[in-house]
Order: C-alpha cells, then structure tokens, then sequence
C-alpha cells in the first residue's frame, strides 16, 4: 500500500510540474516615446529604441482637425492581463493619444492611421499592440470609434486599473481584426466613451504594422506597442520555457 501511494504521489507530483512549466510570467516593456514631453505633440517619423524591437520608426497620417500627444494614464501602469496558461504584466505604460475635434458629433469624420516600421522583420507573436479610450454613442442612431488592423492578433485581454470604462469588443477575422467599445449610451459620458487598455499579441511576423482609426469627433484615443525585452525577445522566452519542461521530464 506504501509503494502504490508513493508512485501515485509521483505521477501526480510530475503532473503538477508540467502544469507549472506551461504557464508563465511573460514581461512587456511598452515603447518609450521619449525625449517628447509628456502632453506634447511627437514629431512624425520619429525613430524610438526599445530593448526587445531594436529601433521603432512612427509614422502617423492625419489632417489638421486632429491632435496629438504623448500621453500617461497611471491606470494603465502596472498592469497585467492573463490569458490561457499566460499572464502578461508590465511596469511603466504611455500611449500615443489622438483626439479629433472637427465635425459633429456622432459622424464618421476622422479617419487617420499610425504605423510602426521596425529595423528588421519582428517573429510572429513577439509584437504586441495596446489600444484604449475607443468611444460609442447612441446619438445619430448609434456610432462608434473603430481601431481595426490588417494582421492576425489574439486579444489578450483588457486592463482597466479600477477606472469606469466600457470593455473592448473584439472581432477577429482572417487576417485582420477590429476594435470598438462594447457599450452603447449617450455621447460624451464613461464608460461609453473610453475603453480600457486592451492588450493584443501579434501572430504575424512583421516588418511594419499599421492600426487605422475611425474616430469620433470629440473623441480621443491612445496607441502602443510592447515587446518583451532583452535579445530574441518572446522567442528566447519561449526556449527557455520548453527547456525547462524537458529537464522537469527527464
């Protein structure tokens, strides 16, 4: 009886392990935007060192009804989201902001697009994209800000540091995804008019990738990307875990 409550201790010890080994702390370094000011517009086609990406050129196109800046919401600092066996987490947060303030509000008038340009071609999965503050409202029979991109992604989930904001609706496709907020009320009031940040790996290698806005007027968004840093990135995360699967195996 001894012998047989010892191997089942083992097995069910080994299984433990394994479970273990297949979930981890994977962590994002967002794109430091810096020496721009916070509040302040970023000059176009500014190139930006992050430590997983290696140089990030930002290039962005809209017409002077719009707004810029480089902006820090500390809700959105020091966050986490899990998805499946993962939890992603991260320490300092800033977004590229955009607001539109021409028009009427509650039409399409502002369509503009931000794209990041990378030195070499990034590995599917090692991208990840941040957007937040997506508006919808009931006025004019019902509009919305969209945040779409022409990759494939997997919505990791939202973050919203305790602030009052509608949860992101995601629609996946292939090859492209679409974002906007999952709430409907009047114009101008949260939650309806702010999303959380909504955190999305990239499954496309990648040279560049570009998100596209159809925004409100009145509306103001925010934009990023992360990377886990250090050489090789989410690739070199991804050895190590496995190698430490196989010497839990052996």
């Amino acid at each position: 009886m001894l012998r047989r409550f010892s191997t089942a201790a083992v097995i069910f010890t080994a299984g433990l392990a394994v479970q273990s080994a297949s979930a981890a702390t994977v962590p994002l370094t967002w794109l430091d935007q810096g020496p721009t000011l916070f509040g302040n517009s970023i000059p176009n086609n500014s190139v930006f060192w992050h430590p997983g990406l290696g140089n990030v050129q930002v290039t962005y196109a809209f017409a002077g009804t719009f707004t810029d800046a480089r902006f820090n919401n500390p809700l959105l600092n020091n966050g986490s989201v899990t998805s499946g066996p993962n939890t992603y987490t991260w320490g300092p947060q800033e977004l590229f902001a955009a607001t539109c303030f021409a028009g009427t509000a509650g039409t399409f008038t502002g369509q503009w697009s931000i794209t990041y340009t990378f030195s070499g071609t990034q590995a599917a999965g090692s991208v990840y994209l941040g957007v937040a503050g997506l508006g919808r409202t009931t006025n004019h029979g019902g509009v919305w800000t969209v945040a779409s991109v022409n990759q494939n992604g997997t919505f990791l989930g939202d973050w919203s540091g305790g602030g009052n904001y509608g949860p992101t609706e995601w629609n996946p496709g292939v090859g492209t995804f679409w974002m906007r907020n999952s709430l409907t009320g009047p114009g101008g009031a949260d939650p309806w008019w702010n999303t959380p940040l909504a955190v999305i790996r990239i499954d496309d290698a990648v040279n560049t990738l570009t998100v596209h806005f159809d925004q409100l007027p009145g509306d103001g968004v925010g934009v990023n990307i992360a990377a886990v840093p250090g050489p090789g990135g989410a690739a070199a995360l991804g050895l190590a875990g496995l190698m430490a699967m196989g010497r839990r195996r052996r």
